[in-house]
């Protein structure tokens, strides 16, 4: 300190020395007080002051030490400073840094240029040792002015012979991160006027995505023909998918900080394919995108690959959108489209600042096919089911001794839905997105309108409120289902309002069963798809129909009365009867609904139901017996069956539970008179009236509110 001090101390005193000499000189006048030999004294004093003696030595010895800097630069062995050089970086980076071959650095020039051969960059332990990044030669250019204004400019960055070894694994950790913490800033590139990829090899391993890449990159800038400017490509394969990628953009020559560069994109990865056409606001700032985008492929879920965004199993898509990237904030606003044959349009918005990406968003469709919605109910692409058979002809009676009278579509193997939710996704996004459906078009449910809103927050998915609204009547209620579990757990509670029955026979005037129907599920169940959910679902499920009619026949037929049900079928006979109420009411138990109570009561026939429903199997086993309110004649005392699948049900008499009343009719007909052959089918008809009120208040504290009508209570006594 006491020498810096002596030597400012002394180049202070010297400039005050200098300041007077100059004037001393500058001073010619004829009426100068001094003569030119006292000048001469005062100079030959002045060089001989201790302070100037201290500054103009020390300026030849800087000057001597500058000139010596140069002439070791300029005479260096640049090889030397590989090891030193390869030590820095590791320090900076926290990995072993290897310069293998020979570096070259000439500096004579404003833009000093880098040549370095043999550069390696050690992987993490974790992600399986070896080199994260082998490049064989690399060359780059920096301009020195801008970077004393604390910008840095690249005119030139030339790779070739490289290799990249990307690696995330299922905590999430990076190895191309080479802090602590994850980094979610944009990628930003200093302007670059000339960047050239020769052969350049990618890895990519994410263990988190379940995504495995492997392919070559080249780049390059033609400056010649329609096809000026620059471009890069890759080309390899996306789990086992065959990958390409083309970027084209304006020369990068001509590459102005102040405005926007232009590029396009297409990437096709398997059957996805997106093209962008857009800007970079400011080059090469990452963080501020703008472009038009064109998205197809077979299914949205496949977008995961290459965004990170959970989505649906869908029909194949296609959709366009602009599309926008403020630091971390992506928009896909103007969104349209189709998926499947169904249209969709709205706005996605994805925050990518937090640990998980955030999706919000607000869709919207016109006109929806049903079959396109399989998703929402978990449905996926498609369906597990057996080949079907071919319809049976004729009714045919079944091992069992069933006669089947009507059966449905050919059996499956499944009916509920059973696509596995892939739980390691659903945790890694949380969501709120809205939808809406004006129109569903359906050929099995009269659909008319869908609302929804979701919401997904650290692997728990929530339906509420979900609204679908049929032709008359309509179905509201929630779902949630806990993907945090190792084991996912769902619990739904569905309430059917207002359903209108004759909706379901249309074209038949009159519909042979009218009435309104109120419903309630309340289940919970755990699995990884709809199918494992329900076959270990417990809770209780009830149906009512306060009031309505039904047709004559098909009433006299839940009694099994051959003479009247049948007439009546057969000359055309449409006239109803009131049906007093219907009440099923079923508690789940591990999957299996067992029949709590099943009552059907008309003006003709009370009947009383029992059985189960499997949903391991998907089976039926449910039983409907009958008894007339008045006296008849044909009656077989046999009970209606429901059997076979849910896909496929079959309603029949068990005919072997009637051969006994059969056989006493045969009987009697033989041993006496004819006329005593009918009197096992003889019933007198004392069957009493259903508590239709109690029964109906039962289902009202089971969660099912059912409206009470005038002619609701007048249809009860």
């Amino acid at each position: 300190m006491t020498v810096w001090s002596d030597i400012d101390r002394g180049w202070s005193s010297a400039r005050a020395r200098l300041r007077t000499a100059w004037r001393w000189g500058a001073d010619t006048s004829p009426g100068a007080d001094e003569t030119r030999a006292a000048k001469a004294a005062r100079a030959a004093q002045l060089r001989g002051d201790p302070a100037f003696q201290t500054v103009h030595w020390g300026l030849i010895v800087c000057g001597g030490i500058v000139a010596a800097l140069l002439i070791a630069l300029a005479t260096l062995d640049w090889n030397t400073m590989r090891g030193p050089a390869a030590r820095w970086a590791s320090l900076r980076t926290g990995r072993t840094v290897h310069i293998d071959g020979d570096l070259h650095v000439h500096i004579w020039s404003l833009t000093p240029r880098v040549e370095v051969n043999g550069l390696r960059v050690s992987n993490t332990d974790w992600a399986g040792g070896g080199d994260m990044i082998d490049i064989g030669h690399l060359v780059f250019d920096v301009r020195l002015l801008p970077l004393f204004g604390g910008h840095a400019k690249v005119p030139l960055i030339d790779v070739e012979n490289a290799s990249f070894r990307l690696v995330r694994d299922p905590q999430g950790r990076e190895n191309w991160n080479f802090g602590n913490d994850r980094d979610n800033a944009p990628l930003r590139l200093p302007p670059v006027k000339h960047f050239i990829v020769r052969n350049a090899q990618l890895s990519i391993t994410d263990e988190r995505r379940k995504l495995v890449f492997t392919g070559t990159i080249n780049s390059n800038e033609s400056a010649k023909g329609q096809g000026r400017g620059f471009w890069m490509t890759g080309n390899g394969t996306l789990n086992r998918e065959p990958f390409t990628a083309d970027v084209r953009g304006a020369p990068l020559l001509n590459v102005d900080e102040s405005k926007p560069y232009p590029f396009t994109l297409d990437v096709r990865a398997g059957a996805t394919h997106i093209v962008a056409d857009g800007t970079v606001t400011h080059p090469f700032d990452f963080g501020a995108l703008q472009a038009h985008t064109v998205m197809s492929g077979n299914t949205l879920a496949d977008l995961y690959y290459l965004t990170g965004l959970v989505m649906p199993s869908t029909p194949p898509y296609a959709l366009t959108s602009t599309f926008s990237r403020d630091g971390q904030t992506y928009r896909l606003d103007d969104l349209t489209g189709r998926i499947g044959h169904s249209d969709l349009s709205g706005t996605l918005v994805v925050d990518a600042s937090g640990e998980r990406l955030f999706l919000t968003g607000d869709l919207h469709s016109h006109h929806v096919i049903f079959d396109d919605l399989g998703f929402l109910f978990g449905g996926g692409k498609g369906r597990n089911s057996a080949p079907k058979a071919p319809a049976p002809s004729q009714p045919a009676k079944s091992a069992k001794g069933m006669i089947t009278v009507e059966s449905g579509a050919s059996p499956v193997s499944l009916y509920l839905p059973d696509t596995p939710l892939d739980v390691d996704r659903v945790r890694q996004m949380d969501a709120r997105i809205s939808y809406a459906a004006d129109r569903i078009e359906s050929q099995d449910l009269p659909l008319r309108r869908l609302s929804m809103r979701l919401s997904l927050d650290h692997g728990v998915l929530i339906f509420d409120p979900l609204s679908l609204t049929l032709v008359k009547g309509r179905i509201d209620g929630t779902v949630r289902v806990d993907a945090s579990r190792d084991v996912p757990a769902t619990a739904l509670d569905l309430r059917l309002r207002d359903l209108s029955l004759d909706q379901f026979s249309p074209g038949q005037n009159p519909p042979p069963l009218e009435g309104m129907v109120e419903a309630r599920a309340k289940l919970a169940g755990t699995g990884n798809s709809v199918h494992k959910t329900a076959s270990s679902a417990n809770g209780t499920f009830t149906l009512v129909v306060p009031h309505g009619q039904i047709r004559k026949a098909f009433a006299e037929l839940v009694g099994i009365d051959l003479i009247n049900g049948g007439l009546e079928l057969l000359t055309g006979d449409k006239s109803s009867t009131n049906l007093r109420c219907m009440v099923a009411s079923f508690d789940a138990h591990d999957g299996l609904l067992s029949a709590r109570r099943v009552t059907f009561d008309t003006d003709v026939v009370s009947a009383t139901g029992q059985g189960s429903v499997n949903l391991k199997n998907e089976t039926l086993n449910l039983t409907l017996s009958g008894q007339p309110k008045k006296f008849r004649i044909g009656r077989l005392d046999a009970p209606i069956e429901i059997t076979g699948s849910l896909q496929s049900p079959h309603v029949g008499v068990d005919a072997s539970k009637a051969l006994p009343q059969a056989g006493i009719g045969v009987a009697l007909g033989v041993f006496a008179a004819p006329l005593a052959a009918l009197l096992p089918f003889v019933n007198p008809g004392l069957a009493d009236n259903a508590d239709c009120g109690a029964l109906v208040a039962q289902a009202d504290a089971r969660g099912v509110p059912v409206k009470k009508s005038v002619h609701h209570r007048a249809a009860i006594p």
